[in-house]
């Protein structure tokens, strides 16, 4: 079978054959805050973050500040920031406050590195801010072992300190866990999830279930996609292509702007080096287009 990734000759013959999600508006857009660096190595990322990924570096404050200049004019609502692990970024703390000038902001985050200082901090940033700052925390079971074989030593219980030290200060993040199980148990282990946070006093015990993207890590550990798991027009015969997040968004990194979170490892995804650039439809040639369109998953937290 193939890889995923096309090389440009193949790209250019095939992509006419898929059908282009257009941009219907522009309501989103993603800041790849941390770039593909990480304080974690899990063995199923779609983008293989980690300690010495540098294929998306850091964005600075300066990269932020432009990229919601440019918002501004396009009439972005909301935002949403994401890596690598965002709370590596030195500035981090400046670019929450920013950005939340300019709309409401979810942060996706480990949660490994959030201190009781750090979360008093954020509480701060908040009491400060008009816009709603939301936490997804990201882990893979609310078993200790299962976990930590996916994300590494310890990682259970740094990311419960840190779940815990934002629900002292008011924030009720969202746990995000990429299904592992049969999707017939969602419902099973969506209760598994909600108990475990309500064992932590989560106020709004909230689970947001991401398919497996065969990307990465993930693709290095299992499986690439197959021949026949992409996209085709039959696929929106019944079925409304707006409804894809890359119809209303797009995702910003220190080196340019992709259509979306789940491709800034694939080189034909980036669109241009301005946000306006990527103002048009985009091909849905990529595998991954076809896991959003059989599972209708979003990026965001909604």
């Amino acid at each position: 079978m193939h890889s995923v990734d096309m090389n440009s000759t193949d790209y250019e013959v095939k992509k006419s054959n898929f059908p282009e999600v257009p941009l219907v508006k522009l309501n989103t857009l993603w800041l790849q805050v941390g770039g593909t660096l990480c304080n974690l190595q899990c063995t199923h990322c779609f983008i293989s973050c980690g300690p010495q990924n540098h294929t998306h570096e850091m964005m600075t404050m300066k990269d932020v500040q432009q990229r919601l200049l440019e918002s501004k004019t396009l009439g972005v609502k909301d935002y949403y920031i994401t890596g690598g692990e965002v709370f590596m970024n030195q500035e981090i703390f400046e670019i929450l406050a920013t950005i939340l000038e300019y709309g409401p902001l979810d942060v996706l985050t480990n949660g490994t590195l959030i201190t009781s200082e750090k979360a008093a901090r954020l509480k701060e940033i908040q009491n400060n801010s008009s816009h709603k700052l939301q936490f997804r925390v990201s882990m893979e079971s609310f078993d200790e072992k299962l976990n930590d074989r996916t994300r590494g030593e310890n990682s259970f219980s740094k990311a419960t300190e840190g779940i815990t030290n934002l629900n002292s200060f008011g924030f009720s993040p969202i746990l995000t866990v990429t299904r592992n199980w049969d999707e017939a148990k969602d419902k099973e282990m969506e209760e598994s999830f909600k108990n475990f946070l309500e064992a932590l006093n989560i106020s709004d015990p909230r689970i947001k279930i991401l398919p497996e993207f065969l990307l990465g890590q993930l693709a290095v550990n299992t499986r690439n996609y197959f021949d026949h798991e992409h996209v085709t027009e039959k696929c929106f015969e019944n079925y409304d292509i707006t409804n894809l997040q890359c119809s209303t968004s797009r995702m910003a990194t220190k080196t340019g702007v992709y259509v979306c979170p789940i491709l800034v490892d694939n080189d034909k995804a980036k669109m241009g080096d301005t946000i306006e650039e990527t103002l048009r439809p985009f091909p849905l040639a990529h595998s991954a287009c076809y896991t959003c369109r059989i599972t209708g998953m979003t990026c965001k937290s909604d």
